[in-house]
């Protein structure tokens, strides 16, 4: 995969999205009533969060599928990517079980010795694991159905990307998410003013949008590679 080729499917993603939530948009034009239509606005807060979650998972997985393609020594990698291809490893050495099939030394029976044995051999491995080829798992990115902006955050910095790339729009996301949850429980009897939908809409469009730009950036100018 080409960094065009990134950027290609970044944009197929977001267009059948916004695709489908314009049409349901579109539904307003049919209704008169201005109650009414702060009513509907209700089911507009919970399509246009599904696709912003379901957009932000998709992408960056699309990026890690981009970045697993350039087939990369872990070592090359920055930091965050790095571990993120170790989860198997690091998985293997916080289990106690003896039979781990990363180190292989016989342990022996003392419990700190048992600890401080598998940190040794972690250390005498630690060259050949980095060395090894790159592999990010799909399921590194997790939304946890709330993708408040602090959970954004996470998953950018799981796979090396910058915390606060998304800073400007940390009000629009976190109001979208407490506004989704809120009528999602059947907390909040109210509809929805189209001023303050109007304003989701577009913030939340260009934070979309500027996924496409700076995941294009990363892999195209190889930001993801360790500096030096």
């Amino acid at each position: 995969m080409t960094a065009n080729e990134l950027r290609a499917q970044l944009e197929a993603e977001l267009s059948w999205r916004w695709e489908e939530f314009v049409f349901f948009k579109n539904q307003l034009n049919n209704i008169t009533d201005e109650n009414d239509k702060n009513r509907y606005r209700k089911s507009l807060v919970l399509i246009l969060y599904s696709h912003m979650e379901g957009y932000i998972k998709t992408a960056l997985q699309i990026y890690i599928q981009y970045i697993n393609a350039q087939k990369l020594p872990r070592r090359n990698v920055v930091s965050g990517l790095m571990a993120a291809g170790m989860h198997k490893e690091f998985k293997a050495y916080d289990d106690l079980d003896r039979k781990c099939v990363v180190f292989h030394r016989q342990l022996p029976e003392d419990a700190f010795l048992h600890r401080f044995c598998r940190r040794v051999d972690f250390i005498e491995q630690i060259e050949e694991l980095k060395d090894s080829t790159l592999v990010v798992e799909d399921s590194v990115i997790d939304t946890e159905s709330n993708l408040w902006y602090i959970v954004l955050q996470k998953n950018l910095y799981k796979i090396g990307l910058p915390l606060d790339m998304f800073k400007q729009y940390q009000r629009e996301i976190d109001a979208l998410v407490n506004r989704r949850n809120s009528i999602a429980h059947g907390n909040r009897r109210s509809g929805v003013e189209q001023l303050e939908f109007s304003n989701w809409e577009t913030k939340i469009y260009r934070a979309l949008s500027d996924i496409i730009f700076l995941l294009y950036d990363y892999a195209n100018n190889r930001k993801y590679l360790q500096s030096g």
